[in-house]
């Protein structure tokens, strides 16, 4: 047993071994091959699937064959740079990108071909995901062997062991050419395809052969793809001979004669992968680097081949040498990652390895951080105490982690409290000079810092300004005057004032009140000097005076000497001037003025007249004289005077302005209505004034006073609604101009509710006590419980020719008011109706101002006759209207109306008929009937008959009665002999006096002739 094992335990270490070798190398190139991939493929899946196959099969999608991939990190490679590839796919050395046509034909599901598989990209963005069995994380590399073979080969390599298994069903025919249904077990119709006796399968065609051809079968599938052996783990090529080829001696590949080839050993092959750094500030790596490659057990002789995979993207390129020895020789890299594969070949062996140079980015020397203060000094004055140093403007390479504030010098007193912000704010500085340093960290803890100053400056104070006023001068008798202080200034403000006199007063007595105050008065002067010593005083003592003088002398009575001035000329539309008595001599404080309009050709407008200077307005084209007079003391008479001319000229004629004063609107009720145009303007003057309505404006309303001729237009009796007018200018040139106006009316807030009385009486007659006793008395008869009853009277007109008076009024129950139909329901039943003559003035007719009813709700009320116009097919009740409440109405229905008149008349016939013939049948019984007349009569010659019914028909007008022309039976007879034939029925032949000779019985057929001698009536039943 011991001895069965050995070999067994060698064999499984070995595989160990090889395995461990094979992870090892992939393991190392694993996380910088992905890293880079990850770049060109974001969806690149880590997992490499083993002896995997897609479910697709052939039909999974194109297969592109990539001829130099050689391994499973270059064919994942050129995936990743086809961006219509999916699936990297390798099968012994030969790389295959598969662009699949769909994700569940590219699904991923086991086999044993020995082939490996990567899912580089997602179908239309669903994960490709392993079905079922082992998913195995390595990287493993299969091995691999120089066969060429096709992409469409190695697609029915991957799919030949999917085909392996056909399921069946016995006695259905399913199965391939020479294979046979062969159940699962006893009493199952299911089972596998089987070859048939004789035959074998032939491992690379799935197809039964017979057992002769095996060989022959085999050779050919050789030519084309690689085989496998089920039992070992490894892949090997076996020799490849073209099927059109020939061996010496006629003998074939599988001749006994000839040996097979010995197999190609695999080498083990390593390369240390090298890690270089950028130097500092450069981004090429000058210097060389070499990558060697090592070979476990090579023979001499071996022969190397250099292969550069992957590089970083840059437009920089590197150079290599040696590439066909053990050592190459790199230089001129940039940061990134070159892979570069090695193929290793002596005679019998072979070998390969990946291996990769990766250069870091220089290392970055952290440089400590820059504090910046922003101001970085400043100087303010109190009472400013607060200052803002900002500090959010330092740099660093990184990333500035803290900031520290910290006073270095300060006035003695004055702390900070610990601020960590990137803002530092100062308030409440006293003065004196800060010195702040600001510290600032990065993240590996370097400082920086910076200081900034700030000043703070005690604001001066400056001493104050007196101001006592100009000196003053006054004359007998005048005795007082009052001295201004208040234009003295401080730049904190002045709290202490002090009035004394000062060391060149004449000593005059004075009385002096008010003296710590701005204003002194001063009382009782007398003829003399006087000064006056003004001290104000500030906050912090600090003061400063100022004289004035008061001159008393006395009165000055010389009359002075008017002067008003130059001639003025004035250009419209300049309408005013000043005029300045300034030039008049001889005058005093006590001097009088007065300005007086002597002519011009209107009156002009002062502001003022009895100071020196005064404004005038309103002048207008023409010439004006206006005197001064000027006077000293109280007498008036000892005046001078002095005439100035002012000419106003136009130049040019500028047309009027008219302004017709905006639109406006108002309420009713209103009386009157009045419209300002007075402020249109004109250079000189505006000389006619016309108001007429726009056509679209009411027609009702009457203007009064012949105002719509003057500037101001006044209009009564309006209505609600919109009064457009438009007011027309003219001046003294026949120029014009024109301005709209629009006025609207509304109803009032009640209208609703205004009651309209008409009563009887002259509205020139009517007085006012009248008046008031029917208010009374209509407020008697409204009287409401728990509220007085006042009725507010609206108006009061009269009905020109009618000799009647229209009031309106509203009628308010305490402060409410009483719906309008409500009163005139109350009043025209109670008055109209019922108490008419206790009033004094007769009542004619009652209802509100507007009409309000709804005509039953089939017309319309109109307004001006309180009538209502029915609509189509209804008519007004003249019961309710006559009989009832009288109101307007349209009750009825005119079908209605129609069909119970039709019902009416109908009925009053039958009754008729019915009267009637009760009396015929009670009085009638003794006439004699009336004897109907025969419709037929016996043929005769015309003559007789003719005769017969003329002597009928007279008899019949003669007597009034009923008879018939009787024949004798002998006429009778002549008759009967001068027809021909017997035209008698046998059953028409009667006593009767009148007998029937025809017979009036219908044919028998619609085809037969009318007899002769009948006539065609119909039959009369006795």
């Amino acid at each position: 047993m011991g001895k069965k094992r050995k070999p067994d335990c060698i064999i499984l270490c070995t595989s160990i071994i090889l395995c461990f070798i094979a992870i090892r190398d992939i393991s190392c190139l694993d996380d910088l091959i992905q890293k880079e991939l990850k770049n060109i493929c974001p969806s690149l899946v880590p997992e490499v699937y083993e002896n995997s196959i897609l479910f697709g099969g052939r039909n999974a999608g194109n297969y592109e064959m990539v001829a130099h991939a050689k391994n499973l990190t270059a064919c994942t490679y050129s995936c990743c740079q086809s961006k219509t590839c999916h699936i990297a796919l390798l099968h012994n050395m030969q790389c295959v990108n598969v662009k699949c046509s769909s994700s569940e034909a590219c699904q991923v599901k086991p086999g044993r071909n020995g082939t490996t598989v990567v899912v580089v990209r997602n179908v239309s963005s669903e994960d490709i995901g392993y079905s079922n069995s082992s998913r195995n994380a390595s990287s493993v590399e299969a091995n691999t062997s120089s066969s060429g073979a096709s992409a469409s080969d190695i697609n029915k390599t991957l799919i030949s062991k999917e085909k392996t298994d056909l399921r069946c069903e016995v006695g259905l025919m399913q199965c391939p050419k020479n294979q046979e249904c062969i159940s699962f077990g006893n009493h199952r119709r299911n089972g596998l395809c089987k070859c048939l006796s004789g035959y074998i399968q032939d491992s690379s065609t799935d197809e039964c052969l017979p057992s002769d051809n095996t060989v022959v079968a085999a050779s050919e599938a050789s030519t084309a793809i690689p085989s496998f052996s089920d039992e070992s783990e490894s892949t090997s090529l076996s020799a490849t001979v073209p099927a059109s080829s020939s061996l010496p001696n006629g003998q074939s590949a599988s001749s006994p004669g000839i040996a097979s080839p010995k197999p190609i050993e695999k080498l083990v092959v390593s390369i240390n992968n090298k890690t270089v750094t950028l130097p500092s500030g450069k981004v090429i790596y000058e210097d060389s680097v070499m990558l060697s490659a090592y070979a476990i057990g090579a023979p001499t002789g071996m022969k190397y081949e250099w292969t550069l995979i992957m590089k970083p993207e840059t437009d920089v390129e590197g150079s290599v040498s040696d590439a066909n020895s053990q050592t190459i020789t790199l230089s001129h890299l940039v940061q990134g990652v070159y892979i570069f594969e090695v193929l290793v070949d002596a005679p019998g062996v072979h070998g390969e390895a990946v291996g990769n140079v990766t250069v870091l980015p220089a290392k970055r020397i952290n440089q400590p951080p820059k504090a910046v203060i922003i101001p970085p000094s400043q100087k303010i004055k109190l009472p400013n105490s607060g200052v803002i140093l900002d500090g959010s403007s330092s740099i660093d390479d990184m990333v500035i982690s803290s900031y520290h504030w910290e006073i270095v010098t300060a006035p003695l007193g004055y702390k900070l409290s610990e601020e960590t912000g990137a803002t530092l704010q100062l308030t409440d500085l006293i003065p004196g000079n800060y010195t702040i340093m600001l510290h600032v960290k990065d993240e590996e803890g370097l400082e920086g810092n910076t200081t900034t100053f700030v000043n703070v400056v005690k604001e001066t104070d400056y001493p104050p300004t007196a101001n006592a006023g100009g000196d003053q001068i006054i004359y007998l008798p005048q005795r007082d005057i009052i001295l201004y202080g208040n234009a003295s200034i401080d730049d904190h403000g002045i709290e202490g004032w002090e009035w004394t006199k000062g060391p060149k007063d004449s000593g005059k007595a004075v009385d002096m009140q008010d003296t710590r105050t701005p204003y002194l008065h001063l009382s009782n002067l007398e003829e003399g000097h006087y000064q006056f010593i003004l001290r104000v005083t500030d906050g912090n003592g600090q003061s400063s005076e100022a004289p004035v003088n008061v001159f008393v002398q006395k009165p000055n009575m010389n009359i002075p000497k008017a002067d008003a001035g130059d001639d003025l000329q004035l250009v419209l539309p300049n309408t005013s001037v000043v005029l300045d008595g300034s030039r008049t001599t001889d005058t005093t404080p006590n001097t009088h003025w007065l300005w007086q309009q002597i002519s011009g050709p209107n009156t002009v407008h002062f502001i003022k007249t009895d100071e020196m200077k005064v404004n005038l307005s309103n002048l207008t084209k023409g010439k004006y004289v206006f005197m001064l007079s000027t006077w000293n003391g109280d007498d008036p008479a000892k005046n001078s005077t002095d005439n100035i001319t002012v000419s106003v000229i136009q130049d040019k004629n500028v047309s009027p302005k008219a302004n017709a004063g905006g639109d406006f609107s108002m309420t009713l009720p209103v009386s009157v209505v009045v419209v300002d145009g007075s402020k249109s303007t004109d250079d000189v003057a505006v000389s006619k004034w016309l108001w007429e309505r726009e056509p679209t404006s009411l027609a009702a309303g009457k203007v009064i006073n012949g105002s719509d001729q003057s500037p101001l237009l006044m209009f009564t009796d309006v209505v609600s609604g919109v009064y457009i007018w438009k007011l027309t200018v003219w001046d003294d040139q026949s120029a014009s101009n024109s301005d709209t106006v629009s006025i609207i009316v509304k109803e009032g807030q009640h209208y609703l509710d205004e009651v309209e009385l008409l009563v009887g009486g002259d509205i020139g007659t009517l007085s006012y006590s009248q008046l008031s006793t029917l208010l009374q008395k209509l407020e008697l008869f409204l009287h409401i419980s728990d509220h007085s009853v006042i009725i507010h009277l609206l108006s009061a007109t009269g009905i020109p020719r009618s000799g009647h008076v229209r009031l309106s009024f509203l009628v308010f129950a305490g402060e409410n008011i009483v719906k309008g139909p409500e009163v005139v329901s109350l009043l025209r039943h109670q008055i109209i109706s019922e108490s008419s003559d206790i009033l004094d003035l007769p009542l004619i007719s009652i209802d509100t101002v507007v009409c309000q009813n709804n005509c039953s709700g089939h017309g319309e009320c109109i307004q001006s006759s309180r009538e209502c116009r029915c609509q189509t097919w209804w008519m007004e009740s003249f019961i309710r209207r006559h009989m009832g409440d009288g109101y307007q109405n349209c009750d009825w229905s005119v079908v209605y109306v129609f069909v119970t008149i039709c019902i009416l008349v109908i009925s009053i016939a039958l009754v008729i008929w019915g009267i009637i013939a009760l009396l015929v049948r009670k009085f009638g019984g003794n006439v004699r009937p009336r004897r109907k007349l025969p419709r037929y009569s016996l043929l005769d010659n015309h003559e007789e008959t003719n005769k017969c019914d003329h002597s009928c028909i007279l008899l019949k007008r003669k007597k009034r009665e009923k008879t018939s022309c009787k024949i004798s039976r002998e006429e009778e007879k002549k008759v009967k002999t001068h027809l021909p034939g017997n035209l008698l029925d046998s059953g028409s032949e009667s006593e009767s006096d009148a007998e029937v000779l025809f017979d009036s019985r219908k044919t028998k057929h619609k085809n037969d002739k009318q007899r002769n001698g009948y006539q065609k009536l119909a039959r009369i039943r006795t």
